[in-house]
């Protein structure tokens, strides 16, 4: 029984990952969990073994990861850059790569279920919520090493995150880059005209 759990774990991260990534690509309502069955490969009955809360839990799951991984790119962007501009332009043109690489197929993870489900549903509300806190507050904290005070880089990084998710949904339907460059030129420009903003 103890040897299963490594492959039950290993198909649950497989569900989620899947999720993720058909979430990106089809939103949370055209996505069956049929479809995340298929695209993980994982056994038939596990989903409901995984996830007894059905596709709402798998939501919550997918929105964790995916914040998660953003976190991750925040700091990674952050460690590879002295400046409040500099970290906004690696970040965003982090985001505009992966998008144009995926052919403008894959979003937000999130995004999709925000618009989809929320508020109708308090627990998904709540957990988009927390991811979209998360996300801004990393970044504000990275910009605040870089010399920004609290509060100012509080307000880039809220800006930078509706940059972002505007520039997703306008670089898909373009299926241009143009949203993206558009918006690390607005706000580098405004992150060095005003170091301390």
């Amino acid at each position: 029984m103890m040897d299963d759990m490594p492959r039950r774990t290993d198909s649950k991260q497989r569900m989620i990952a899947a999720a993720r990534r058909l979430f990106r690509e089809h939103g949370y309502l055209g996505t069956a969990l049929s479809d995340v069955v298929s695209e993980s490969a994982a056994p038939r009955g596990s989903m409901y073994f995984h996830f007894p809360g059905g596709k709402e839990e798998l939501a919550i799951e997918v929105t964790l990861l995916h914040a998660a991984q953003r976190i991750a790119d925040i700091n990674r962007a952050a460690a590879a850059t002295g400046t409040p501009a500099e970290l906004i332009a690696a970040f965003i043109g982090r985001e505009r790569d992966e998008l144009v690489a995926s052919d403008y197929r894959e979003g937000c993870a999130v995004a999709p279920i925000v618009i989809e489900s929320t508020p109708a549903s308090g627990q998904l509300s709540d957990a988009a919520r927390r991811a979209f806190q998360d996300l801004i507050t990393t970044l504000a904290a990275r910009f605040a090493e870089k010399g920004l005070a609290h509060d100012n880089a509080v307000r880039l990084a809220t800006n930078v995150w509706s940059s972002v998710e505007g520039a997703l949904i306008l670089s898909r339907v373009l299926r241009s880059p143009d949203p993206f460059d558009m918006a690390i030129t607005q706000l580098v420009a405004t992150a060095e005209a005003n170091p301390g903003l």
